[in-house]
């Protein structure tokens, strides 16, 4: 898989590369380094292509990183066979300790800007689909923000640690709509991370626990978002990565008009 990272020397979770990205592909079978890859050539790889972009959350270190991407790849080529050309991880520094919110919060938010810009840039040569995890959606969020023009096909915003209202008209990543052809929100009741942590830490509800807060303006207002609740198949805060129904929900999203609000039901 080819990973793009903004930690500095490439794996450090507490420290941004001073400056861009660094591109390495790596063999997530036993993690060897195949090549380091320059951003013009992997431009030029990716032009034509469907492209599925991986962000991932709040305290995980590379390893860590690097083997919840390995899962999701498997099951989206298994799941969703010839759907995306490759599978591409985004790597920043989210932390490697469950007591760094605010510092990997803040950073979360200084990396909006370059990945802004690489989104501009990966989507001027591919069609572009986001699957984000957790604090992962304040990264996206974030650059799609900043957007001046649509980048993103299909954005998959899984365990959104953002807060509940965050997409409503004047709210903090409402314009980030603006960006996307269509945005997921998938949120499970179960998510006991986002139920006590997320709660404790901020005072508030997240998007990833129980959806959107006002559904009449979902429903009316914001017509590029769509909702599933993962509650019968996502018992905890990483599960979404193994659920195959949630696997079949994107499948079923990449040639159908969903119902705005959807209930994944388990086999």
């Amino acid at each position: 898989m080819i990973i793009i990272s903004s930690r500095n020397d490439f794996t450090d979770p507490d420290r941004l590369l001073p400056e861009g990205h660094l591109i390495k592909e790596i063999d997530l079978n036993d993690d060897s380094e195949k090549r380091d890859i320059s951003l013009e050539t992997l431009l030029d790889e990716i032009t034509g292509k469907k492209i599925c972009l991986l962000v991932h959350g709040y305290n995980n270190e590379h390893e860590e990183v690097r083997d919840a991407y390995e899962i999701i790849e498997k099951n989206l080529n298994g799941v969703l066979p010839g759907v995306y050309d490759a599978v591409i991880g985004y790597s920043w520094p989210g932390g490697d300790s469950a007591f760094e919110w605010w510092s990997a919060k803040r950073r979360s938010n200084a990396v909006g800007r370059r990945f802004r810009l690489l989104l501009e840039q990966l989507s001027s040569r591919a069609s572009i689909d986001i699957i984000s995890h957790s604090l992962g959606a304040r990264v996206a969020l974030k650059a799609l923000k900043e957007a001046s023009l649509p980048l993103i096909r299909h954005y998959y915003c899984m365990a959104a640690a953002v807060d509940n209202e965050s997409l409503e008209t004047d709210q903090e990543f409402n314009l980030s709509l603006n960006a996307v052809e269509r945005l997921f929100v998938l949120h499970s009741i179960r998510d006991e991370v986002l139920a006590s942590a997320y709660s404790t830490a901020e005072l508030d509800t997240a998007l990833g626990l129980f959806g959107p807060e006002d559904v009449r303006q979902v429903d009316q207002v914001l017509t590029n978002v769509f909702v599933a609740n993962c509650k019968h198949v996502v018992s905890t805060h990483g599960a979404y990565k193994r659920s195959e129904q949630v696997y079949q929900y994107l499948a079923f999203t990449q040639t159908e008009n969903p119902d705005k609000f959807v209930t994944l039901q388990s086999a």
